[in-house]
C-alpha cells in the first residue's frame, strides 16, 4: 500500500491512501466521557471544539476549546460561564428548541470554516440513538466535504473508510481485541481483510446482513482493509460481553 497519511490515536495507529495530512480538528461531544489520561495523551497540539457538555471531559483534562457551542442544556451553567467569560473561547449559544444536534452545528460550522477532516470523541456510551445520530451525521457531514476520520475514545473506536481506500491498522493497545465491518449508509462492495482470523476476499456487505462483526485480531499482524465502494466502519473494540 502507499501509504498517503497517517492517522495517530492513543493504542492505534491507521496507515491510510489518502490525503488526510492536515492535522484533523477534533470535536468532544456529550456522550460517555473519555478518560482524562486518553484525552492528555491526544489531544496536544489539535484543535479541538466542545459540543455542550463535551465541555467537561475537556475541562478534567486541563483542555479548553477554542470553540464552544450547542445549547448548553447538558452543561453545568457555572462551568458554561467560566469558558465563555474567559475569553480565550468562540462560544456560540443556540436555543434548546432546535432542529439539529449540537454535534451536527459542530460539523455544519466545521464545512464553513474550510476544515476538511475531524476525529469525535465523547460520542460512546448512553443512548442508541444518538449514537446512531453521530454516525448518520457524519455521512451528512461528508456531502459537505467535511471528512470524519473515526469516532474514538480510551474504549472504542469506528474508524470510517471509504471507497477507493486501503487501509492498514497497528493496534498496540491490548483493550481492542474484537475488529467488526460494518457498511454504513448502504452496500460496501469489493472489500477486502487480512491480518485477522477471518478474511474477507471481495466481499460485499450490506446493513441488513451484518456477518462481518466480532473478528478476532492476530498478534504480531496489522490488520489490512479496502473496500471499492461504499463507506465501511472498521470498528474496535473489547472483546469482554456486557453484563
Amino acid at each position: 500500500m502507499t501509504d498517503v497519511g497517517e492517522i495517530v490515536l492513543p493504542g492505534v495507529r491507521a496507515a491510510v491512501s489518502a490525503d488526510v495530512s492536515r492535522e484533523p480538528l477534533v470535536i468532544v461531544a456529550g456522550g460517555r466521557e473519555p478518560s482524562p489520561q486518553w484525552l492528555r495523551e491526544f489531544l496536544p497540539g489539535k484543535e479541538v471544539w466542545c459540543a455542550d457538555s463535551g465541555l467537561v471531559p475537556c475541562m478534567k483534562a486541563g483542555f479548553t476549546p477554542s470553540r464552544l457551542l450547542g445549547d448548553g442544556d447538558s452543561t453545568p451553567p457555572d462551568l458554561w460561564e467560566q469558558v465563555a467569560s474567559a475569553g480565550t473561547t468562540v462560544v456560540e449559544s443556540f436555543p434548546a428548541d432546535k432542529d439539529f444536534t449540537d454535534l451536527q452545528l459542530a460539523f455544519f460550522r466545521a464545512a464553513g470554516e474550510g476544515q476538511r477532516t475531524v476525529i469525535v470523541s465523547g460520542c460512546w456510551g448512553g443512548r442508541f440513538d444518538h449514537l446512531w445520530s453521530a454516525v448518520h451525521s457524519a455521512l451528512w457531514a461528508a456531502e459537505r466535504r467535511v471528512r470524519v476520520l473515526a469516532f474514538a475514545d480510551h474504549l472504542e473506536v469506528l474508524f470510517l473508510v471509504h471507497g477507493g481506500e486501503k487501509w492498514q491498522l497497528d493496534v498496540t493497545d491490548e483493550r481492542y481485541s474484537v475488529l467488526s465491518l460494518l457498511p454504513l449508509g448502504g452496500e460496501c462492495g469489493g472489500v477486502f481483510l487480512e491480518g485477522t482470523k477471518w478474511t474477507l476476499d471481495d466481499a460485499e456487505l450490506v446493513p441488513w446482513q451484518p456477518f462481518a462483526v466480532s473478528n478476532r485480531l492476530v498478534e504480531k499482524e496489522k490488520p489490512g482493509i479496502s473496500v471499492r465502494k461504499g463507506i465501511l466502519g472498521v470498528y474496535l473494540g473489547s472483546g469482554e460481553k456486557a453484563g
